[in-house]
Formats: C-alpha cells, structure tokens, sequence
C-alpha cells in the first residue's frame, strides 16, 4: 500500500522509483528518467535537469485516458509537460548514465529488461502501461 505523500512527510520514509521516460515535444522525442526521490519529482534527460519540484509544487499531474496509464502530463511553475512512459516508435533509449551507468542487464518480471541496480528498463507498452500504474499510485493520482 502506498502513502500519500504531504509536505509534512518524513523524506525518509518517502516511496522512491524511477523509470526510463521520453518528454514529448511538438515532433520530437527527448529520452530521460524520471523520478520520485524524498517527495520530489524530477526528470532528467542528457541535456540536464528538466524538473525538479516538490510534490507539493507540482500544480498539476494528469494520467490521461487515451494514454492508457503510459503516459502523464505534468504542469510545475506554470510550465506543461507531456511525458511517456512508453517508447515511442523510433526515440532512442535514455543514455546509460541516467539509467544508474550499467550496460549489463537481465530480464525481470514482465520481460523488460532489469539493471544491477532493479531499475526497469521500458520495452514495450504493457512495461510502460505498467510503470504507469505504480506511478499512479505513488503519485496519488
């Protein structure tokens, strides 16, 4: 079970996960990971940090329908952004060292693939709807 975060949560006991992510922009793709860390939600790709807000700055988060739970939309200091979860059709995958910097993986629960460190690496939409579903109830959404 899953607990609503409020900024007066002890970060310590905050949920943390990350996923690969790609933040979708007008016809491009930009590959990143996005993560939840002592109540703060971040994305970050190879060009740096796109957010990183407490859950409380975070003025709106949205799991639209028509994404089938692989796809957010995210609004931090007046600022939209649309994220998947899913890899779309030909995006490159996030570098390797936003993804903890291992190259060697295995094959986890689902069929995705799983770094050293248990991160899980999307390879398809049922990975991706699944990522959403835990982000959906971390996030509370």
């Amino acid at each position: 079970m899953a607990t609503r975060l409020t900024p007066a949560s002890p970060t310590h006991l905050a949920p943390s996960y990350a996923t690969p992510a790609w933040l979708l922009r007008a016809r491009t793709t930009v590959p990143g990971v996005l993560s939840l860390y002592a109540g703060r939600l971040r994305l970050v790709t190879a060009a740096g940090v796109v957010f990183d807000a407490p859950l409380a700055a975070v003025e709106r988060l949205a799991f639209p329908w028509y994404e089938g739970s692989a796809g957010l939309r995210v609004t931090v200091d007046g600022h939209r952004y649309r994220v998947s979860l899913t890899r779309p059709r030909g995006a490159a995958f996030p570098a390797d060292r936003l993804l903890g910097g291992s190259a060697d993986t295995a094959h986890g629960p689902g069929g995705g693939a799983v770094d050293k460190t248990g991160a899980v690496a999307v390879h398809s939409v049922l990975d991706g709807r699944g990522a959403g579903r835990v982000w959906r109830t971390l996030l509370g959404a």
